[in-house]
C-alpha cells in the first residue's frame, strides 16, 4: 500500500536548526529542490507583533533552520511572506520584527516580505467547497516551491491550526474578515480553508513544534515547549498527527476532514509512515480551548442556527488589561464589537459586545495585543435568553438531547 512520509524529529537543548535537518532528511525532501536558481517562498505563521517566547508565531529558530537546509541547494531567491492578522498594512511588518523573523531573513539573505506589499491576484478556486476565488499575491504563481512553516497551536474557532489553517494566512489582510463574515458556521468556515489551501498546495511542510500554545490559542494560550520538529508533504495526513501528538480526537478539527473530502491527503494514519522518534516520543496531550466546537455531531433536526445558540460563548474582557486601543472592534468582521459606552458599577469601560451580530470567529482575542479578550459558554443562560415560542422549545429539546448523550 503506498504510504506518504511523516517525520517526527526531538529537538535537544536549543539546537532547533539540527532537529529541523534531520526531519527533511529522513522524508528525503532533497529530491524537491532538483535544480540550482529556483525561486523558494517559504510561508510561516506571523499572527500578530509577538516575541517567539509567546509561541504566537513560527519560532526564528525553526525558520532559520528551514532557510540554512535550502541554501544547500543554491536558490536564485528565498522569499520569506505571510500576511498577519487585521486591516492594517503595517501589522505584518511589525509581526515580523517582534518575532525574530525579520532578524533571521537578514541575516541569512532571505528577503521577509509581506504579502499586501506585494503585486496582488484572484485566483480561481478548482473544484470549490464554499469558495470560489481567493486574494492573495502572485509570489504564489512566481515561487518554484511553496515551504508551509506552521506552528502548533490549539484555537478558539477551530480547535487546531496547523497545516491546513495556516495558509490562510495568504489572504491578504481584510480579505480574511470578508470570508470570516460570509462563512460564520465552524462547517462552512473549515471548508473554506480547505478552498483557500487548494490554491497554493504547499510541496513541503515543516511543522513548528519547538514552542507551540494551548488552552486559548492561537494567540493567548499557554506556551508549550514540545521539543519537536515534523515534517511532510501531505497536509490532511500531518494534522492528523499533530493531533495524536496533542492527544486531540482528529475529528474533532473539521478543516482536516474538509481537506481530505476535497483530496488533499489522507487521515488514514494506515497509509502513514511515520519516521524518527515517532508520536510516542513527543506525545504530550494539551489543553483544548472551552470554546472550540463539541466533539460529536448535534443531529440534523437541530438547526445550525439553534446550535450557535446553545454553544456560542459570551465575550467579555479583562478590565486590567483591556487598554481600549480598539483593534478589536476595528478587526471584528461583522462589527459585533464597538467602542467602550462608559464604565459601569465602578468598573473601567471595555469595548461593546453584542451577541445578536457575533459569528464566533475570535478574530478579536487573536487581534487583541494585550491578550484581554476572554469567553465562556453558558448553555443553560444561552437557553433562556434564546428565542421565544418554536425556537425556544428547540433548543430546550437540543439540550434535553445534550444531556442524555452525554450521560
Amino acid at each position: 500500500m503506498p504510504t506518504t512520509p511523516v517525520a517526527i524529529e526531538r529537538v535537544f537543548g536549543e539546537d532547533v536548526e539540527s532537529a529541523v535537518a534531520r526531519a527533511l532528511n529522513r522524508i528525503r525532501a532533497h529530491e524537491l529542490m532538483s535544480k540550482k536558481g529556483m525561486v523558494v517562498l517559504i510561508k510561516p505563521n506571523l499572527l500578530m507583533a509577538k516575541p517567539p517566547e509567546r509561541a504566537a508565531t513560527t519560532h526564528p529558530a525553526v525558520l532559520r533552520g528551514v532557510i540554512q537546509w535550502v541554501s544547500r541547494f543554491e536558490p536564485a531567491k528565498i522569499y520569506v511572506a505571510d500576511s498577519s492578522n487585521g486591516i492594517s498594512p503595517g501589522n505584518t511588518r511589525k509581526a515580523m520584527r517582534a518575532s525574530g523573523i525579520e532578524k533571521v531573513c537578514e541575516d541569512t539573505g532571505a528577503v521577509a516580505v509581506p504579502f499586501e506589499e506585494t503585486p496582488r491576484k484572484v485566483f480561481r478556486v478548482p473544484d470549490p467547497l464554499v469558495l470560489d476565488e481567493v486574494v492573495s499575491s502572485t509570489l504564489l504563481e512566481e515561487a518554484d516551491i511553496v515551504i508551509n512553516v506552521p506552528k502548533i497551536k490549539t484555537h478558539g474557532q477551530c480547535v487546531l491550526t496547523c497545516c491546513i489553517k495556516n495558509m490562510f494566512g495568504t489572504v491578504i489582510l481584510g480579505n480574511k474578515s470578508r470570508i470570516h463574515a460570509r462563512f460564520p458556521s465552524v462547517d462552512s468556515f473549515s471548508s473554506a480553508l480547505a478552498d483557500v489551501y487548494s490554491v497554493v498546495r504547499p510541496q513541503l511542510t515543516v511543522i513548528d513544534g519547538y514552542l507551540c500554545q494551548e488552552g486559548r490559542g492561537p494567540s493567548s494560550g499557554d506556551v508549550v515547549k514540545l521539543d519537536a520538529v515534523i515534517a511532510g508533504y501531505d497536509p490532511v495526513a500531518l494534522d492528523t498527527v499533530v493531533c495524536r501528538v496533542i492527544g486531540l480526537d482528529p475529528k474533532r478539527v473539521a478543516h482536516i476532514a474538509k481537506a481530505a473530502e476535497k483530496g488533499l491527503g489522507t487521515m488514514d494514519l494506515e497509509k502513514v509512515s511515520i519516521h524518527g522518534v515517532g508520536i510516542e516520543g513527543v506525545r504530550r496531550p494539551f489543553k483544548i480551548p472551552l470554546t472550540a466546537s463539541v466533539p460529536f455531531r448535534v443531529p440534523q433536526p437541530i438547526s445550525d442556527s439553534i446550535a450557535k445558540r446553545l454553544f456560542q460563548a459570551a465575550v467579555s474582557f479583562d478590565e486590567r488589561l483591556c487598554v481600549r486601543c480598539g483593534t478589536c472592534w476595528q478587526n471584528c468582521p461583522t462589527g459585533a464589537l464597538s467602542p467602550p459606552a462608559g464604565a459601569k458599577r465602578g468598573r473601567a469601560p471595555v469595548p461593546v459586545w453584542s451577541k445578536k451580530a457575533c459569528i464566533a470567529c475570535y478574530c478579536c482575542a487573536e487581534t487583541c495585543p494585550h491578550e484581554a479578550v476572554r469567553f465562556k459558554i453558558d448553555i443553560l443562560r444561552n437557553i433562556m435568553t434564546s428565542w421565544v415560542g418554536p425556537s425556544l422549545v428547540a433548543c430546550v429539546a437540543g439540550a434535553a438531547w445534550l444531556i442524555r448523550h452525554l450521560l
